[in-house]
């Protein structure tokens, strides 16, 4: 079975993943464990089943596709159930992201491009 997903980064990040493959990092998403109470980290690679935007205070300008060919059981034990409310989370390890997976990048904001702009996330539109 083929799944989609998405990952948004920066750009050079972007094309580091489609040329090498992802690396594993921890990820704050405000968990706590049951038990203790702490922060709690997760390591991989976060991936959703749609883009997530920057609008959503994802950071990035790039959006990677990345086409696992993983079933639905094989991923079930990395889904963050219920962290988006409109979206689907996992955070799964690199080594079997890149082992199943192949990676290209979909998007590119071409605000950032070299004929736009930077982006100024504190500019008001049309200023």
């Amino acid at each position: 079975m083929t799944t989609v997903f998405y990952h948004r980064t920066m750009i050079a990040e972007a094309r580091s993943i489609v040329t090498k493959g992802f690396v594993d990092e921890d990820w704050d998403f405000g968990l706590q464990d049951a038990q203790t109470g702490e922060d709690a980290l997760v390591t991989g690679v976060w991936l959703a089943d749609r883009p997530l935007g920057r609008d959503e205070n994802i950071p990035g300008d790039a959006v990677v596709e990345v086409t696992a060919d993983l079933t639905e059981q094989e991923l079930a034990d990395f889904e963050l159930a219920g962290m988006l409310w409109d979206a689907r989370l996992w955070v799964a390890p690199a080594e079997l992201i890149n082992s199943r997976s192949k990676m290209r990048i979909l998007e590119v904001d071409p605000r950032t491009s070299w004929f736009h702009d930077a982006i100024n996330e504190e500019e008001e539109p049309g200023s």
